[in-house]
């Protein structure tokens, strides 16, 4: 007798996979975009030494372009006015630094003391939805 005889003929194998799926920080993300920026050095390039493809890279260089990439979710009180007033319950705002008129019907008043780099961030925001 064979000494395989008494084998079971077929072996189940377990393979387990992770995935390809990774997370990326988004101070990975910006660190690899600022890499795909420098001179001498091709998107390709830079896709290929981090393991992602071009698309994803370019993805994560257009939400960069528009703030969209390293900041969470920032939110702005909205508040709709009529002629001119608005509620009673709402303190003035301080004296405006910089009013932009966008339209008819938009205005962006930007108060003294508020924070530049974010205010750049909301207007390229309104400027990509336009």
């Amino acid at each position: 007798m064979d000494a395989h005889e008494d084998t079971p003929r077929i072996q189940v194998l377990s393979v387990s996979d992770t995935g390809r799926r990774r997370r990326w920080t988004d101070d990975e993300k910006v660190r690899i975009v600022e890499e795909s920026h420098c001179d001498g050095v091709t998107l390709a390039e830079v896709a290929r030494r981090h393991d992602i493809s071009r698309s994803q890279l370019y993805d994560w260089r257009y939400r960069h372009k528009n703030g969209l990439l390293g900041a969470g979710p920032r939110f702005l009180r909205v508040l709709q006015v009529e002629d001119g007033s608005g509620p009673d319950d709402v303190p003035a705002p301080p004296v405006p630094v910089l009013t932009i008129d966008l339209g008819p019907r938009c205005r962006v008043t930007i108060p003294s003391g508020f924070d530049m780099e974010a205010a750049a961030r909301l207007l390229n925001g309104l400027m990509v939805r336009s």
